[in-house]
């Protein structure tokens, strides 16, 4: 079995092993999803209140979006590291044949597959439940986006996981570090307004700039590719790198 055949076999056993775990599977695929579905449903027929024109679905669907796109990549993704150390999986991996780096690149790439399912089950929903798509010529912007968000909160999740001590606290740690900032980013709202000194920091932060990449792929009063946005995100992805290449553990 060559490289790449080691890797598909790998990364079909991470999937298996995460769509037979249900509470994995409802956290990180449902939850978005349904939350997507209620949130739409409520915010029919809205408008921006600031932007004339401009349906609030346009800019829900893209932060829901958003949101499940990091519940994968970083918060299942660090949760599932950490708990595969605490229990001594990850040295138990390096006295087999199979090489760690293979074995890490497996739980990259059933990321990569499971933030992929939920980035098109959230595009389809918008599209088939509540008529939003992204504009005719977002879509490269969205793949872009899409791309480089899931390579930043992947690094950052490998990077937070060497700071989650037990199997209990992943959830925790996970989830307080990228909730509330989800929160006071916008991701699930159309209308925030936050202080100007807030504002600054909290669009230094890859959440928001997750967010307001993907929006720009749906909103049709922008015309302009977000390229700060884009750069946040390849800043972080540079520091997550470098994070998890300094601090990631194999052994408890």
């Amino acid at each position: 079995m060559n490289g790449g055949q080691l890797l598909l076999h790998q990364v079909g056993l991470e999937q298996r092993a995460f769509w037979r775990n249900p509470q994995s599977a409802f956290f990180t695929f449902a939850m978005p999803i349904g939350l997507l579905l209620i949130f739409g449903a409520i915010s029919r027929h809205e408008n921006v209140p600031d932007r004339p024109g401009v349906e609030a679905l346009s800019l829900l669907v893209p932060g829901f979006l958003a949101f499940g796109v990091i519940a994968a990549a970083y918060g299942n993704l660090a949760g599932t590291i950490a708990m595969l150390r605490t229990d001594g999986v990850l040295k138990r991996v390096r006295a087999t044949p199979l090489q760690p780096g293979m074995y890490l690149a497996g739980q990259l790439g059933s990321t990569l597959a499971i933030s992929l399912a939920i980035a098109v089950s959230s595009v389809v929903l918008g599209r088939l439940a509540f008529g939003v798509a992204p504009r005719s010529d977002g879509a490269l912007l969205l793949a872009a986006t899409l791309t480089l968000g899931v390579v930043c909160f992947a690094s950052l999740g490998l990077a937070i996981s060497a700071a989650i001590p037990t199997a209990d606290a992943a959830g925790p740690v996970t989830n307080g570090t990228f909730v509330p900032i989800a929160i006071i980013s916008g991701t699930f709202s159309t209308n925030l307004v936050l202080p100007s000194w807030l504002d600054r920091i909290v669009g230094a932060l890859p959440v928001k700039a997750f967010t307001d990449g993907l929006r720009a792929s749906y909103d049709p009063t922008v015309h302009e590719i977000p390229t700060g946005d884009l750069l946040v995100l390849a800043v972080w992805a540079v520091v997550g790198v470098g994070l998890a290449r300094r601090y990631f553990r194999w052994d408890p």
